[in-house]
């Protein structure tokens, strides 16, 4: 089985353009064999005419066999890549929306219900110049962190397998879910963005001098950041004494974006938190885990401001080090273990089960 390895979504300028595919990929093949061909096309037609009898005969049972409703594993382990993440994408985002009132407030619902609320206060300069100024202090500490910021541009997984040495091999059914969860996060990582439409650090401070090219997309909140949490907070749930060590590794892949000159803090803070969020609500469907602080979760970007709200999470006046370990979005008590659905029915049901068997769980 051919397992993808899109690790970080939110800097893929065309990944998501099927509809110019005129022929099937190299992994999307029913049967043993090499992609189609003239040349195989005649081969297989000229064997076919030499083996085949002349009459073939439709039985009752021929048509059972074949118009019976396949079992769900053989249905979803059967089905291609592609189309099989579609379906679990649409089963992991069902009801999930993000909505913006205005241009400095943003909300992540679940079919109505807020999970997660996001405000920026953009005329704050006393609170923006000590966000530049935590950059430019970074910057000249780049050198020790330059191969990570340019590796991590498209691949947060093999950092991650730092502290979870699993893989598309040993762990196939596994790196199908992390594949499925990046390509749900990106989702939200994009909608956000947009209704933030938050500049870069560089377009307040040139002399930041980005390391690598600026992605030519909004800054809050970081995608980086939101992917490797959400990776760790779904990751920490079913390896349970991994769990310091991957948000441990979450934390330094979203502030290398920031030694980049990429990403402000409060960019990598927030996305952090929705990266928690979005783990959790992920882990809630597929494992039947709830993790979730009933508190939720609420991000400003000022710490005035967020003293106003006793249920902001107080990463702000933190550093994202501490939240990762300490934060109050996700609960500190200990999880429960992951769920068996009862039927696996749906996509997301049969993968649940495949990676539980997976991980002898």
């Amino acid at each position: 089985m051919a397992v993808s390895n899109y690790s970080n979504y939110s800097n893929y300028s065309n990944y998501s353009n099927h509809s110019n595919h005129s022929g099937l990929n190299q992994d999307e093949l029913a049967t043993f064999g090499q992609g189609s061909s003239l040349e195989l096309a005649d081969a297989l037609n000229s064997a076919m005419l030499a083996i085949a009898p002349a009459t073939a005969i439709l039985t009752a049972a021929d048509l059972k066999t074949a118009m019976d409703p396949v079992k769900p594993a053989l249905r979803f382990r059967g089905m291609n890549a592609r189309h099989r993440q579609h379906l679990l994408v649409a089963e992991l985002t069902q009801g999930l929306s993000v909505v913006s009132a205005t241009t400095d407030t943003a909300k992540l619902l679940n079919a109505g219900t807020v999970l997660y609320s996001l405000a920026v206060i953009r005329g704050d300069t006393g609170y923006w110049a000590k966000q530049i100024q935590d950059l430019r202090d970074r910057k000249w500490h780049r050198d020790d962190r330059l191969n990570e910021i340019v590796l991590q541009q498209t691949d947060l997984l093999s950092f991650l397998a730092l502290a979870l040495p699993v893989g598309p091999d040993s762990h196939a059914w596994l790196a199908t879910l992390m594949d499925a969860m990046f390509a749900a996060i990106f989702r939200y990582e994009v909608e956000l963005k947009a209704a933030f439409a938050m500049p870069r650090p560089v377009v307040l401070a040139p002399d930041l001098a980005p390391v690598i090219q600026t992605p030519a997309h909004a800054s809050f909140p970081s995608g980086h950041a939101t992917e490797a949490f959400c990776a760790a907070t779904v990751l920490g749930a079913l390896f349970p004494s991994r769990r310091s060590d991957l948000r441990r590794l979450a934390t330094r892949i979203a502030i290398n974006r920031g030694y980049a000159g990429l990403h402000f803090p409060v960019d990598h803070h927030a996305g952090a938190i929705l990266g928690d969020i979005l783990g959790a609500e992920f882990l809630y469907r597929l494992f039947g885990i709830s993790i979730t602080n009933p508190a939720g979760a609420e991000v400003f970007t000022t710490a005035d401001k967020q003293t106003a709200s006793p249920k902001a999470e107080t990463l702000f006046r933190n550093s994202l080090e501490d939240y990762a370990l300490n934060g109050t979005v996700l609960q500190t008590t200990p999880w429960a273990a992951p769920n068996r659905p009862a039927a696996a029915q749906t996509a997301l049901q049969w993968l649940s089960t495949e990676v539980l068997e997976e991980i002898g769980k």
